[in-house]
């Protein structure tokens, strides 16, 4: 199932911005470390696990207005890195999301309203379909 995206490069709210930059922080950390975390504007991430590439630096849920969604960030712009597509996965391997990449660093898209909580496999995938890089991330957002 392919869904709508939004590039990041939208105006994001002050209070986004905000959460974005501590959980920048403390997430980035996925890659150096089995388990990082974070907590900002009512929404809890941890890096589960990450694979062996470098694309995936990370990914964090948070909140808009009522709207969960992911920020999913990479190493540099899409077009720059042998990446064609982001899939998400949820904790069953079910498909639910898929992303094809652009010039883009960032990416958001929604993924419920609150209160909403789970386990997601981001998969970084070139245009063979082989994967290249993963990151599991458990989220838990609650109602302001």
């Amino acid at each position: 199932m392919v869904s709508d995206h939004t590039p990041s490069n939208e105006a994001l709210s002050r209070r986004n911005v905000l959460a974005a930059s501590a959980v920048v922080g403390a997430t980035g950390l996925a890659g150096c470390s089995s388990e990082a975390s974070s907590d900002a504007a009512d929404c809890t991430t941890t890096a589960i696990e990450h694979g062996d590439g470098d694309i995936l630096q990370q990914a964090a849920a948070m909140l808009d207005d009522e709207s969960v969604f992911l920020l999913i960030s990479l190493q540099e712009p899409g077009d720059t890195l042998p990446i064609e597509s982001i899939l998400i996965n949820n904790s069953a391997g079910d498909l639910l999301h898929e992303i094809p990449t652009t010039d883009a660093r960032e990416y958001r898209i929604t993924i419920g309203s609150t209160p909403h909580h789970g386990r997601l496999t981001l998969l970084a995938e070139n245009g063979q379909r082989d994967e290249i890089d993963s990151l599991e991330i458990e989220y838990h957002c609650t109602d302001n």
